[in-house]
């Protein structure tokens, strides 16, 4: 059992890994595809097969590697998550070969999938209910501190060679790695005899009816990188305002998440957050894609915002409600699998939508109300079958 000192002491340390990471990997895959197709001269095709393969490491692993950091604890599963992604960081900055680059793409995916669902687990056995959506806020705020710093850096680095940016992501993970191997306890684990059972998270109903939502949910989050640069030729001044779009995005999350989500914890039921905040997205990327001028467009990224500052932290937050004893870290990996889902759903029908958004018959202008409509669904859905807090009935 961890007490209060060493419980306050290992959430830092949390948080600190989890800053080291987001700057890590933000550093080098904002440029991976520029490097990709620039440097190395691989086509469109190429580059997406390797994000592909990366993808589906990561993603359709995932629930098995939450079984696993059940088994041996989070600790060593982030351990040795972070030293993997380390070693498939620094072979994308040596590797030109194809099959280089696709083992480099599998380890990255494959530590991602070791220590994300043990990360998020072990927050999980660091707080407790009460405190849960405030520590997975803070946890946000933080990895969108790293999504500040890390491009920036990167960018920097970029200017002298792109295997200097590929040793220096490693570099934030091997720095995780040390941070996580003095700082985190030695028993960190959400397990006080039960066996880990990665089928439990499969036949459980409820927690699958609420993967089924968080893919709903999920296919909204995923348009934030498909609409911005959609519709950045027209109102934003080349890549650069693109990425004072995303930076301050970044910014405001990192100033107004924590008030925002706690406020709301403290008035509403988890559903209803989860409610609002799929409405907030879907008119969020409606705003943006209806917009005639930069501000317009702005308006419609701080909605969106809004909805995904009071979305990700309370999805995460009741995944622990779900698992039973030993098996937090699977239902994550579970839940993980859900929103790698609902991301390629997301991606693929908006691609579709943003092909007819962007001719000139007139579904051009109606199509964007499809949005909204698919928040109205989730939303309903959420209110219906969403997750309930422990004082709150069940839904009919």
């Amino acid at each position: 059992m961890i007490d209060d000192s060493r419980r306050s002491f290992a959430l830092k340390v949390l948080y600190g890994n989890t800053f080291a990471m987001a700057v890590g990997f933000y550093m080098l895959v904002p440029l991976l595809a520029f490097h990709l197709l620039n440097d190395l001269l691989l086509t469109i095709a190429v580059v997406g097969a390797l994000t592909a393969v990366r993808t589906a490491a990561q993603n359709g692993l995932m629930p098995i590697a939450g079984w696993v950091a059940d088994r041996i604890n989070f600790r060593r599963a982030i351990l040795i998550g972070v030293l993997v992604r380390a070693a498939g960081f620094a072979l994308l900055g040596t590797a030109e070969s194809i099959p280089a680059l696709a083992i480099a793409s599998v380890l990255t995916g494959l530590g991602g999938a070791l220590f994300h669902p043990a990360s998020y687990a072990a927050y999980a056995a660091l707080s407790t209910d009460g405190d849960r959506v405030r520590i997975y806020s803070t946890r946000e705020m933080v990895s969108n501190v790293g999504f500040i710093v890390g491009p920036v850096l990167g960018g920097f680095l970029a200017g002298v060679d792109f295997g200097i940016v590929a040793f220096s992501s490693a570099g934030m993970f091997v720095a995780a790695f040390f941070v996580s191997l003095f700082g985190l306890p030695a028993d960190l684990s959400h397990n006080s005899g039960g066996a880990p059972r990665l089928r439990a998270a499969f036949i459980d109903r409820p927690f699958l009816r609420y993967c089924l939502l968080v893919i709903g949910m999920s296919a909204l989050i995923a348009q934030f990188y498909l609409v911005i640069p959609f519709r950045a030729g027209e109102l934003l001044p080349g890549p650069t305002g693109l990425g004072m779009v995303y930076s301050g995005a970044a910014i405001v999350m990192v100033a107004t998440m924590l008030p925002l989500t706690g406020l709301a914890n403290r008035l509403l039921p988890r559903y209803a957050i989860l409610a609002i905040a799929a409405v907030a997205l879907g008119v969020g990327v409606a705003l943006i894609g209806l917009a005639n001028s930069v501000a317009f467009m702005l308006a419609g990224v701080g909605v969106f915002v809004i909805g995904q500052m009071l979305a990700q932290p309370v999805l995460n937050a009741v995944v622990s409600n779900f698992a039973p004893d030993g098996s937090v870290a699977s239902y994550f990996g579970v839940q993980g699998l859900a929103t790698a889902i609902g991301g390629i759903i997301g991606s693929t029908a908006g691609g579709l939508i943003y092909t007819i958004a962007g001719s000139a018959g007139p579904a051009a202008f109606w199509v964007w109300f499809s949005f909204p409509l698919w928040g109205a669904l989730v939303c309903v859905m959420f209110v219906l079958f969403g997750p309930r807090d422990r004082s709150t009935p069940e839904a009919p």
